[in-house]
């Protein structure tokens, strides 16, 4: 795991140096990589890499490098597999990435240098690993996070209240493909982007495969017993993030069934909910396992969520309505107090293999057009009081044409018209397991942990997406096949246990003591979210009178308006750092 910088300018860039501007860069990825860090290139382009050394060997210099003028690699990530072998860690993953091979399993962003001085960068098809470009006049500029790039090339580019009021309507990431900055974005799950003379050149997607028949469920469990195997390949301290649900209760028994001794395992309990793990002993794991074990577990309370908001913002790069990223900063300070360096966690199983509760009226047919699923008519209607009619609409306009590519998408899997179902299973790999992605390895990183995902690998995705809807939900059980396919290892009560969200009660908890402080922090914040982000005063009194009243349907959007002004907020601020700049 480490973090990735690089910089390629246009001809006409004169006085600025491409070295310089990377390894100013690479100063704010510091957190990323205590291992070592280093820059190659030269004026008009660079690449920088710093280092949390997983498996590549100790004295390895970074960027990787074969030592020819098209060989340098900035890497992030790990590949588990390329065809039947394993390669070496570190250069020879960056080779097998570079080369394109299709039979390639792991998480990984690369960009590569070539002779002519151009970049090409490769992400992988979940986008498990994060990588962002910024593109300007003087040129191009790419890194593992969005916050390093936006004080480049003179300073922040423009907010962008259209993607602001997307993520008011959907609750999640930008719809759009872009960022919540102008000329920022995300390179996309699979693709393969050429950076030359200044710009972006070149684009290459991933064709979406065709589904196969419906896979047994003894052709999954073999598959996750893989890809457990695989994600424990390395020579520093791995550990396990426990929730107490069915996805980390499976890793925790196969963890134990290969005998697995002396392992550190980690979760944080929200107050008020029965989400996290206090002691092993009710996983129904083996007693040499619960002998050797070490579990720790943190306790999370309504005050923790918002004093330790500013921080996660700061860490996640972005707005974000997802009351589990101050959660997750906790889960990682504790793995980190625990001494782990690698940690195991279920992300992907509930979007794969259709785990959330709000699936079940999805499944049982309830809703025919599948951005309903995303955008109710009272989540529009508030949309319209915040950013006004014409900002809503065209939030909406965004989500529906986001709902169609992945309609697109379904239709070429399934060889058919898609169903809803079809369409959101889809959606629901770019915009729901994508950000969760990003909270992972942005949180994680921050402490110096790599996240290691076992329910993405080892063939899964493609199991998964051969899985029928009546696989995946039966009535009002989700994750159904999941179930069946591990029966034996779960304690009964999980066989019928509804998915605890990892999220806060927010109605419970910015409802009771709290709400003075929340009411006051949205007064505070209503002249700058307007500035600058479109959000109209009436809105926020609006959320701010329903607050009062007890309305449990505005507490989400509370939350997001208060991540939004402490983005702001921390927008504002220089990183630390080294700092290389061009001035316009």
């Amino acid at each position: 795991m480490c973090g990735v910088a690089g910089v390629c300018l246009a001809p006409h860039a004169r006085g600025a140096d491409a070295v310089a501007l990377t390894t100013g860069l690479l100063g704010r990825l510091a957190h990323r990589g205590p291992d070592g860090s280093g820059v190659l290139g030269s004026q008009g382009s660079a690449l920088g890499m710093v280092r949390l050394r997983v498996r590549s060997a100790p004295g390895d210099s970074v960027p990787f490098t074969g030592g020819g003028a098209d060989d340098v690699h900035a890497f992030n990530g790990e590949v588990y597999r390329c065809g039947a072998a394993t390669p070496d860690g570190g250069l020879a993953e960056a080779r097998a990435v570079a080369a394109g091979t299709e039979c390639l399993d792991g998480m990984y962003a690369l960009a590569t240098t070539s002779a002519d001085g151009s970049l090409r960068l490769t992400r992988d098809p979940l986008g498990i690993k994060p990588l962002y470009v910024r593109q300007v006049p003087e040129g191009v500029a790419v890194a593992s996070e969005t916050a390093p790039l936006l004080h480049l090339f003179g300073g922040p580019p423009r907010l962008r209240p259209e993607a602001f009021a997307q993520f008011l309507l959907t609750g999640r990431r930008v719809v759009d493909g872009g960022t919540f900055h102008e000329g920022v974005r995300p390179v996309a799950p699979g693709e393969r982007l050429t950076l030359s003379a200044g710009r972006m050149s070149g684009s290459e997607r991933p064709r979406t495969a065709p589904c196969g028949g419906e896979p047994a469920p003894a052709e999954i469990r073999a598959a996750l017993e893989e890809a457990v195997e695989r994600v424990l390949l390395t020579d520093r301290q791995v550990g396990l993030a426990l929730s107490g649900g069915v996805d980390s209760t499976i890793l925790a028994a196969l963890l134990a069934r290969r005998g697995i001794r002396d392992l550190p395992t980690v979760s944080v309990c929200p107050q008020n909910t029965s989400d996290g793990v206090r002691d092993l002993a009710g996983l129904g794991l083996p007693p040499e396992a619960l002998d050797t074990w070490r579990h720790r577990w943190t306790p999370f309370r309504p005050d923790d969520l918002l004093d330790g908001l500013p921080a996660a913002v700061r860490a996640f790069g972005e707005p974000v309505a997802m009351t589990s990223i101050p959660m997750y900063a906790a889960l990682a300070a504790l793995a980190r107090t625990s001494g782990i360096t690698v940690l195991v966690v279920g992300e992907g199983a509930d979007e794969l293999f259709a785990g959330y509760n709000r699936y079940v009226p999805l499944f049982q047919g309830r809703y025919e057009d599948p951005q309903d699923f995303y955008a109710s008519p009272e989540k529009l209607r508030l949309t319209r009081e915040l950013v006004g009619p014409d900002a809503a609409l065209a939030a909406h306009d965004a989500l529906r044409d986001a709902v169609g590519r992945a309609r697109e998408t379904a239709g070429h899997r399934r060889g058919r018209i898609p169903t809803p179902v079809d369409v959101v299973r889809e959606f629901e790999l770019e915009h729901s397991l994508e950000p969760l992605l990003r909270r992972t390895d942005h949180l994680l990183m921050g402490e110096g942990i790599e996240g290691r995902t076992p329910f993405l690998h080892a063939g899964l995705p493609a199991l998964a997406a051969r899985c029928s809807p009546g696989a995946l939900v039966r009535g009002s059980r989700t994750k159904a096949v999941m179930r069946e396919a591990f029966g034996d290892l779960l304690p009964e009560r999980y066989l019928d246990q509804r998915k605890q969200p990892f999220r806060a009660p927010l109605p419970q908890w910015l409802g009771g003591a709290a709400l003075p402080r929340v009411d006051r922090s949205l007064a505070e914040a209503t002249g700058e979210l307007y500035a600058r982000l479109g959000v109209l005063p009436s809105g926020v009194d609006l959320v701010r009178e329903r607050l009062r009243r007890g309305d449990a349907d505005v507490f989400g959007t509370a939350f997001a308006l208060l991540s939004g002004a402490a983005w702001l907020r921390e927008a504002d601020t220089e990183p630390t750092g080294a700092v290389a700049d061009v001035h316009r």
